[in-house]
Order: structure tokens, then sequence, then C-alpha cells
């Protein structure tokens, strides 16, 4: 991006001058050359938020992966080089009993954890794409990591295509809460 110094004319069009415009990279060097223009640090990848809410959602069913919130991320949403990331909060009883929480983007589950005696449930979970629409890597599992022996997941998962993120819920038992308390999911554009 550059800021115009003083009112030009590029391609027919006039701008005027403190216009903060972004041109092909040629285009911008010489107008900065020329000493038309400065260079305008701004954030040229923005993060976009795709969906959120901390609307707490609970558990109805048993036995079966619950849909606690669902979404679209409309096909060419996400670039070749995008990431993705999912920040959801559960919290549930403590207990004996099985609460399983889990991610599903495009139906492949990026996020899958059984807890019983803990009560909250809090990861966040990176999909980048691998300069490709359909090729992606997780850096995280369950940690951040450090000195790691496990090998990071991929997928492929298409995401020229509409894909749907599910964030589900299953506890094994009425007696058991299991609550999604919030979620963020992000999009950082990718080159």
């Amino acid at each position: 991006m550059i800021r115009l110094l003083y009112d030009t004319t590029i391609a027919g069009i006039r701008c005027a001058a403190g216009s903060i415009i972004k041109l092909g990279s040629h285009v911008e060097a010489a107008l900065i050359d020329k000493g038309e223009a400065e260079d305008f640090p701004a954030v040229s990848k923005p993060v976009e938020v795709l969906s959120n809410s901390a609307v707490p959602v609970s558990s109805a069913l048993t036995a079966v992966d619950e849909d606690l919130v669902s979404f679209t991320i409309a096909g060419g949403t996400l670039g070749v080089n995008s990431v993705l990331q999912i920040e959801p909060l559960w919290t549930f009883s403590s207990s004996v009993n099985n609460k399983i929480c889990k991610v599903k983007v495009g139906g492949a589950t990026v996020y899958s954890a059984t807890r019983t005696t803990s009560v909250k449930e809090a990861p966040l979970i990176v999909l980048g794409n691998r300069n490709s629409m359909v090729s992606q890597i997780q850096p995280y599992d369950n940690t951040y990591v450090t000195a790691g022996s496990g090998v990071p997941a991929t997928y492929a998962i298409d995401f020229s295509a509409n894909q749907t993120v599910q964030i589900t819920g299953q506890r094994v038992n009425t007696g058991d809460a299991l609550t999604l308390e919030y979620f963020r999911v992000l999009h950082f554009v990718g080159d």
C-alpha cells in the first residue's frame, strides 16, 4: 500500500493527495521512486471473523454427537495459504461419565477429546492451507509442543467448495451437563 503525496492521475483515474491505495508492486515502486507516494505500512493480511458467539448452547441429547453450533464457510473464502483458527470453550460436569468434545470441518474431525472428571475444554485448533485449497496441516494437536515426537495431522479439505464447521458435544448420561460456552473462528488471510 502507498499514500499519495500529491493529486495524481493513475490509469485515467484522479486520486487526491493523501489517498491510501494498493496497486501492483511495480506501479507502487515507480510512484515511490518518483517521489509521488510513500510506502504506507498497513495490515496487508487482515484477520476475518467467520463466526463467533458467547451465548451458551447446552447439550440436550445423549449418546450422539450433537451439533451445538454449525455454520458454512463459503467456497473460496480461504485462499491457498490461509490459516483457519477455531477456539471453542466447552464446560461440563465432573463425573466418571464420558463427555466428548469435537470439531469437524468439511466432515473431517480436526479435534476430539473425551473427558470425565475435568470441568472445561478450551483448545486452540489451527489448520493451515499448504499452498493449496485442498491440503492442510495442523501444527497443534492437544497442546502446544516443543521437541514433539508425533507427526502433525494433515487433511484434504476442499476449501474451494462450501465447507461446514461443526462444534459438537456428546454426553453419555442425562445426569451430566455439557455446554458450548463460547467459540470464535478466525480466518488469517494468506498470500
